[in-house]
């Protein structure tokens, strides 16, 4: 396969990456509002833990080191509790 056929779907993979990124912070937005109506704290720990748990699961079944995505997705929740904050 050529260099630019590879790299043009590296292109369209990261597209979809930001595009569902984009979702995910909305939702997490809309989770927000909700905490807030209810009073409600905007972080939760045990979630958090969950979610990173899940992930490291996933990776390792995708041949993905489960610590690098363990990392990414720390920088997510950190940006989405910014996110969440703002609201």
């Amino acid at each position: 396969m050529l260099l630019k056929t590879l790299r043009d779907q590296i292109d369209a993979i990261d597209s979809e990456l930001v595009a569902l990124l984009g979702k995910r912070v909305a939702v997490a937005r809309e989770i927000a509002r909700i905490k807030k109506r209810e009073k409600l704290p905007i972080l939760d720990p045990n979630r958090e833990d969950e979610i990173k748990a899940k992930v490291k699961k996933l990776a390792g079944e995708h041949q993905i080191s489960p610590l690098i995505m363990e990392e990414i997705f720390q920088l997510l929740l950190d940006y989405s509790r910014i996110e969440m904050e703002s609201v």
